[in-house]
């Protein structure tokens, strides 16, 4: 038992060699408070390796959650780049040893695989003893039971005088509509902690058996279709797999052709077998509408009748026929309040360039796609780019693939995304391609979030959400924190646009320079963002800040800096010519601050402020190059270059 690992021998017995991983089991790892359920495992922060077989995949619950079952326990861990995994990949798992969700996990990990074989096989437990016993945590198990409850997206099985719950994720696609109080079925899946608490969750329709000490009703799994993006002549073959304890009788599927609210007749089509346990079936291409529904059904040798969704007919799987633009997609007009785009729920087909890949995104789950061509009736690429989400980030997918997605359109905190219906619903058409001219756009419309009942003027930055732009040549403005900084390219804070790189680059904003940034506008934390991908994302003029630009000047500036360069000490004389808040900071070359010289309201007045080369705690700064930007109210703000020479 894990407990006996709290003890002198365990010190004596484990030597750790710095930097290494040390030597242990998954039983070693697995320790939780057997009163509270909290994780304490004697490893927690520590180096690990772990070996065993996969038995959840990425893409199950999320893009990067995969379990191991290993020789003496199971274990989770989260790795979202790696592919190729599948259910009986042997593999050597080495990271540190954390918790999620208050379920220890192997934290950072770095994965080698060793072989293959065939899916673990899940070790039986009843209700009670998974319920109880928090040593099962992280394995593969297999627990039948009476159905208790069924509601939403989780069911509970009876335990004893108490229940087990067992919760579904949206993302395994599990339908419950066929699953009854009363029941008894197999429940395959890993034991988890949520919040202290006991679970099951499912991985799969294939996990739900009902009637499991019997002649097993069938199970009807893996429904996928050969092309999720069909044109209107082209058939769609769909498949599943589809086992009995006893015999598959029959298998069909039923199909439909619907605009996505007035339906069509149900039709049906019988489905084959085309390899041990996969079924195929045809639906006739010539489709009257813009949506095809269908649903499978299978049955037994003793006629028990099943069908995948459980719900089925009134539970089904849609795919949309026919391209659909991405600009009718992302349409909403600019005098509505609601600026969701119009297929919002709805399902669809769209084909374009790839104009940041999933390397490029911040997530190998995401990735751009624009229209190849400007809409004929705008002569714009306006709302013409979206991001697509593809949770199982099973493929890689690069700047310049052309691509056609199958899924459904989705507004995730205001910003529009295609989710398509799994990763086989991306096909990759060809691979190299130009990427569409960048669309040259103000700094200030490209920021603007504000509707009409704010600024007068609408959202327009809605109108660039995905789309590849180029600013006009700006001045860097600020520097915000996260790698954050901020542009305009009028000079004005208020036309201002945030910049915010999701990998470092060469270049290293500093105040006054003058840069124009070519990629993608994300929407985040409230804010419409230009997010540069690489070093050639940033255009540098070679320019700084000119000093007497209008909109700089009108009220105050700079006068003079002298000397410069300079030993020990500098006078920086300016004027103020409309009385506001005035802020006057040097930074280094690095865009930090290291001395505030001015900060707070002046009267109009010329002024004169000696920078004495020190830092705001008195300490001398070394030298090199530093800057002094004076700010004005809303109105000014200067940059000015300095040299220290000691």
């Amino acid at each position: 038992m894990k407990k006996h690992l709290f003890g002198v021998a365990l010190v004596l017995c484990l030597v750790a060699v710095s930097g290494s991983a040390m030597a242990q089991t998954i039983d070693d790892i697995q320790y939780y408070n057997p009163e509270t359920g909290a994780p304490e495992s004697p490893w927690v922060g520590q180096t690990v390796t772990v070996a065993g077989s996969i038995y959840v995949v990425k893409g199950t619950y999320n893009g990067g959650t995969h379990y191991l079952q290993g020789a003496t326990g199971g274990i989770s861990f989260f790795n979202s780049t790696i592919n190729g995994l599948d259910y009986g990949t042997l593999v050597e798992v080495t990271g540190s040893v954390g918790a999620y969700g208050g379920e220890i996990q192997i934290s950072g990990p770095s994965v080698a695989v060793t072989g293959s074989g065939p899916e673990p096989i899940p070790t039986e437990y009843t209700p009670e003893e998974v319920l109880y016993d928090y040593e099962i945590v992280g394995n593969f198990v297999s627990v039948i039971g009476e159905i208790a409850t069924v509601g939403g997206n989780n069911f509970e099985l009876v335990a004893g005088d108490s229940l087990l719950f067992c919760y579904i994720d949206s993302d395994t696609q599990i339908n419950l509509g066929d699953v009854q109080v009363g029941d008894i079925y197999q429940v395959k899946s890993p034991c988890v902690v949520y919040n202290g608490l006991i679970e099951l969750k499912p991985r799969r329709q294939g996990d739900l058996v009902e009637n499991p000490t019997g002649d097993t009703v069938p199970v009807i799994d893996n429904i996928n279709c050969a092309n999720w993006v069909p044109s209107i002549a082209e058939p769609i073959v769909v498949s599943a797999t589809i086992t009995d304890n006893n015999a598959v009788a029959t298998a069909s599927v039923f199909y439909r052709d619907s605009d996505g609210t007035t339906p069509g007749p149900w039709s049906m089509a019988t489905m084959t077998p085309t390899g041990g346990d996969i079924y195929t079936g045809t639906i006739p291409g010539g489709h009257s509408s813009s949506q095809v529904d269908f649903y499978v059904e299978a049955s037994d040798d003793a006629a028990q009748f099943v069908t995948n969704p459980g719900d089925a007919p009134v539970g089904f799987y849609s795919v949309a026929v026919g391209i659909t633009t991405i600009y009718e997609m992302q349409y909403a007009h600019p005098d509505s309040v609601n600026q969701a785009n119009a297929y919002d729920g709805r399902f669809l087909n769209i084909r374009g360039i790839i104009t940041a890949g999933t390397n490029q995104v911040g997530a190998p789950s995401k990735f751009i796609v624009q229209e190849a061509d400007k809409n004929p009736e705008t002569n714009s690429y306006a709302r013409g780019g979206v991001l697509v989400y593809e949770g199982t980030a099973s493929y890689a997918y690069y700047q310049g693939d052309l691509v056609e997605v199958g899924g459904m359109g989705d507004e995730y905190n205001n910003l529009t995304e295609m989710i398509p219906h799994n990763a086989d619903a991306v096909n990759l058409l060809d691979f190299g391609q130009n990427l569409p001219e960048a669309s040259k756009v103000a700094t200030v419309v490209l920021a603007d979030d504000s509707m009409h009942d704010i600024d007068g003027n609408g959202r327009r930055g809605e109108d660039w959400e995905s789309v590849w732009v180029q600013t006009f040549a700006a001045v860097v403005k600020d520097t915000i924190g996260y790698g954050e900084y901020i542009i305009s390219d009028s000079g004005a804070r208020s036309d201002s646009l945030v910049v915010d790189p999701l990998v470092e680059l060469t270049y290293v904003p500093t105040l006054g320079d003058i840069i124009k940034v070519n990629s993608y506008m994300d929407y985040n934390f409230g804010a419409y963002k230009i997010v540069p991908t690489s070093d050639e994302s940033i255009i540098v003029t070679g320019l700084t800040a000119v000093d007497d630009n209008p909109v700089m000047q009108k009220a105050g500036g700079i006068r003079s800096i002298a000397p410069n360069p300079f030993n020990p000490s500098t006078t920086i004389k300016f004027a103020v010519n409309v009385a506001d808040i005035v802020q006057l900071n040097v930074y280094n070359i690095r865009g930090e601050k290291v001395r505030t010289l001015v900060q707070g309201t002046l009267p109009v007045n010329e002024y004169t402020f000696v920078f004495d080369g020190k830092n705001d705690s008195g300490q001398n700064l070394s030298s090199g190059q530093y800057f002094a930007r004076l700010r004005i109210g809303k109105e000014v703000v200067q940059v000015r270059k300095m040299s220290l020479i000691k």
